[in-house]
């Protein structure tokens, strides 16, 4: 996948704003995007000329002048966006301004059982669509894995089972709609730029933590993906304290803040006589109640946790001086009672420590990443010349 920058993003957004709103003026695209008045105009009078918005006079100001409103009036249709899990495959159908019409959850299965879950999602989405006469324009996939650039295979997705996985020919059998692939954290963080945490920041990483870690790393308004498609891969940073992994290397930050990382230091510990109130089968998130309740494995769980997580923040934050650091995943979103911690641990640290966030898009944050690629992907298809002189690919700002 090709990276666009923020003018070309900044052509989407106008007409996502349209499109969501209904109809808008230059004026309050330009407060809402934070745009200039000349770069809206600009961006208007090229929707205007591919057809995809029209021009008409709102209601008479009492100055005497008339605002234009421009409204969306492109082709209808809708967008299938999936995040395929390591346990569930969750789907959503939306219409062009973004909305949900309807979803989807069914189990997700090792290898090729995870990819018919898939299929058989996208099959149920698009009956729903096409029952509501909103025929599929694109589908946007996010996978707990990587496409190797060099293969075109899925791999490093355990979860899933996928290593070498010819996951791109499966779907270019069964879809007949134009589709992409991405890693579920990179449209994680396309959702935070559209809707979530990220909007308005330039450069940002995003650390989903949760039954594995991942993050992803926008500079400058462009998505970083490395050559392996690997950036971002923050669960292999050696943030263990000197902890050692599998073959004797340093652990990993997935080997020790994960979700079965902290429930097999919380049993270490109590296997070590801990005193606790934590039942038997305990699960992560009895962990943080637990710490908040004063428990002493809880506590002393969460605290090496805040540890590690801010460790990873400050290597992130001395490799690329992001604006803002999102935490996502449930791990990661259970530590908001902790910010304060972890700011304070971060700053201490770094020459000048990012803000420290956790994201509020809940669960859905790869979902509306994939949404907002879909209906880039549809601006594209309608109008590639006009819109965009190059794709509108993985593009957030």
């Amino acid at each position: 996948m090709d990276v666009g920058n923020i003018a070309e993003l900044n052509a989407f957004l106008v007409l996502d704003t349209i499109r969501s709103h209904g109809q808008a003026t230059r004026r309050q695209l330009a407060v809402e995007l934070g745009l200039s008045a000349a770069s809206v105009s600009r961006i208007v009078q090229r929707l205007l000329a591919a057809e995809l918005v029209e021009e008409l006079p709102g209601d008479r100001s009492p100055r005497g002048r008339t605002p234009m409103l421009l409204r969306f009036v492109g082709p209808p249709g809708s967008v299938i966006a999936v995040d395929l899990g390591g346990t569930r495959c969750h789907g959503a159908v939306a219409d062009l301004s973004g909305t949900v019409l309807a979803e989807d959850s069914r189990p997700a299965r090792a290898g090729g059982k995870a990819a018919g879950a898939l299929l058989d999602c996208i099959a149920a989405l698009r009956a729903r669509a096409i029952a509501g006469g909103m025929p599929v324009r694109a589908v946007v996939i996010g996978i707990p894995a990587l496409i190797d650039p060099g293969t075109g295979l899925a791999t490093a997705g355990p979860n899933v089972h996928w290593q070498g996985f010819d996951l791109l020919n499966v779907l270019r059998d069964q879809l007949a709609e134009p589709f992409e692939v991405d890693n579920d954290v990179n449209l994680d963080a396309l959702g935070q730029a559209w809707r979530g945490a990220g909007r308005g920041s330039h450069s940002f990483v995003t650390m989903s933590i949760g039954t594995g870690i991942g993050g992803a790393v926008v500079v400058d308004g462009h998505l970083i993906r490395g050559r392996h498609n690997a950036a971002g891969e923050i669960g292999y940073m050696p943030v263990g304290s000197g902890k050692r992994g599998t073959a004797g290397h340093p652990a990993g930050f997935e080997a020790v803040a994960s979700g079965p990382a902290l429930r097999g230091r919380a049993a270490e510990l109590i296997a070590k006589g801990q005193r606790t109130s934590l039942a038997a089968d305990f699960g992560v998130a009895e962990l943080f109640t637990a710490a908040i309740a004063g428990d002493n494995v809880g506590m002393r769980v969460i605290r090496e946790l805040i540890g590690h997580v801010s460790a990873a923040i400050v290597g992130a934050t001395a490799l690329i001086d992001p604006e803002r650091i999102i935490l996502d995943g449930s791990i990661g979103r259970a530590l908001e009672p902790w910010l304060p911690d972890i700011r304070a641990a971060v700053t201490e640290q770094v020459f000048r420590a990012p803000q420290i966030v956790v994201s509020r898009l809940g669960r859905g944050a790869t979902i509306t990443g994939a949404i907002a690629r879909a209906l880039a992907i549809v601006a594209e298809l309608d109008a590639p010349a006009q819109v965009s002189q190059q794709p509108l690919r993985s593009r957030i700002s």
